[in-house]
């Protein structure tokens, strides 16, 4: 009967440890662990150009004690001027002729919206550059703490229209492929990957 009872102590003892070391944890979103690449096409045969922005500014509710509220009331503004290819004189160029076209502070603000639960799913892109608005659907995986959120934005419905002609003009010949048509593609692929800090006590 005492064997009996000192492994029931023991089995108690166990279960309230466990309870007792039970992580409190909380996420929140970090700037030094975001990225925002895009992915640009030109020539008829759709080759893609890369870039990314070096500096986006994150507002909203960044901390909560999941990885999704942490992330879902989150908005941002992207500073168009700090698009970097990793070419100068080619940012030069998409800074003075694509986002130049639009006046205004050069800002592109965006939020979410619609956004489904789990580890996978949808959610909507809302942009505003200019006076101009545009709803683009994204796609979104988390990877334990990390979030990747992937999409195409279509640049004409976000008011630079005459920024991708104008840029195109200026870049004609850069512009070519094999069938010698000069073309610079509207839709452009972006991707953003943050990694949540996480906190725990």
């Amino acid at each position: 009967m005492k064997i009996f009872y000192s492994i029931l102590v023991l089995i108690a003892l166990n279960f309230s440890t466990g309870l007792i070391a039970q992580e409190n944890c909380t996420y929140e979103y970090d700037p030094s662990q975001t990225s925002l690449e895009w992915t640009a096409f030109k020539f008829t045969e759709k080759t893609g150009v890369k870039g990314k922005f070096d500096s986006i500014k994150v507002t909203g509710k960044q901390k909560d004690k999941s990885k999704f509220g942490a992330v879902k009331s989150i908005q941002f503004q992207i500073d168009s001027s700090t698009a970097n290819s990793g070419v100068p004189d080619r940012d030069g160029k998409i800074k003075k002729f694509f986002f130049g076209s639009v006046k205004g502070n050069g800002k592109i603000s965006g939020s979410f919206s619609d956004i489904s639960t789990g580890e996978t799913g949808t959610a909507k892109l809302n942009l505003r550059f200019g006076n101009a608005k545009t709803t683009a659907p994204v796609n979104f995986v988390w990877k334990e703490d990390v979030l990747e959120v992937t999409g195409t934005v279509d640049v004409v419905a976000l008011g630079l229209q005459s920024g991708l002609s104008k840029l195109n003009a200026e870049c004609n010949d850069l512009h070519k492929g094999s069938d010698g048509v000069s073309k610079l593609w509207p839709n452009v692929d972006v991707k953003v990957v943050s990694t949540l800090k996480k906190v725990c006590k």
